[in-house]
């Protein structure tokens, strides 16, 4: 038996599949300018822009840039955000370059701290004194901490990266062969239970935790404030810029 239907409604059919199967692409509606260090004369705008599309693939941003006027020294980037202050933390993300440092923790930190005051000549001149803050729901502590200058890890020994949600925004760091022969070997000296280590993103302990066995790949960082914070250290690690950027404007762009 043949069914036969209005020609009205086979149209209506054909229009609702034809936009079923079309994906339109978000509009940019917030506009930066970004201004290359000028300290770099010799840095690739052509590298920038292919660093900041790779980062921005993790971000999972649809960025449109516009390189400046020749001797500019400028690139104009374009996206969408939900407001403002999301517009701000995405431009933030995407120009990420934040350094971590994992450190070793002096054993005698409280003493030394406390005799600073005293005698800073007893002070030991391969250590400085950093600030932990510590929150957990309304408890809030801040402990004053001697730590080694010296770095056990830092950002030329991470591998890969991935941020993680959950009640503590963490970011799983996979080392290098030589990074993970450092934490090993530094780990392997310290008191179990008792030594500790700094975790130093952007020169602020995001955490002190206690060594309580020997550490290799992967190393895992607490205390991010957001889940965004943690995806945009993952992100500059996984995608480094070959130098620091300026924002030097941000503003939305006519609907």
């Amino acid at each position: 038996m043949r069914i036969s239907l209005p020609l009205a409604s086979v149209l209506l059919t054909c229009v609702c599949l034809s936009l079923t199967g079309c994906k339109t692409k978000s509009r940019p509606n917030f506009e930066a300018v970004l201004s290359l260090p000028p300290d770099n004369p010799d840095l690739s705008e052509t590298t920038l822009v292919a660093e900041l599309k790779a980062r921005a693939e993790l971000l999972e941003m649809e960025l449109e840039i516009k390189p400046g006027e020749e001797l500019d020294r400028r690139l104009t980037v374009r996206f969408r955000a939900e407001g403002k202050e999301d517009a701000l933390n995405r431009l933030d993300a995407l120009c990420e370059s934040a350094t971590i440092s994992i450190r070793a923790i002096h054993d005698r930190s409280a003493y030394l701290t406390d005799i600073i005051r005293k005698d800073p000549s007893q002070f030991p001149p391969d250590h400085e004194i950093l600030t932990h803050e510590i929150e957990a729901g309304d408890f809030r502590k801040i402990e004053k901490l001697a730590v080694a200058r010296a770095e056990i890890l830092n950002n030329s020994h991470v591998e890969s990266a991935l941020a993680a949600r959950g009640k503590k925004h963490m970011v799983h760091i996979s080392l290098t062969t030589n990074g993970g022969e450092q934490i090993r070997a530094a780990t392997e000296k310290m008191q179990k239970g008792r030594s500790r280590l700094a975790i130093i993103y952007d020169e602020r302990i995001i955490s002190a935790p206690v060594v309580t066995q020997e550490l290799w790949t992967p190393v895992t960082l607490e205390g991010f404030n957001s889940f965004e914070e943690a995806q945009a250290l993952a992100a500059s690690l996984n995608k480094p810029l070959s130098a620091k950027l300026l924002i030097e404007s941000l503003m939305p762009l006519a609907r």
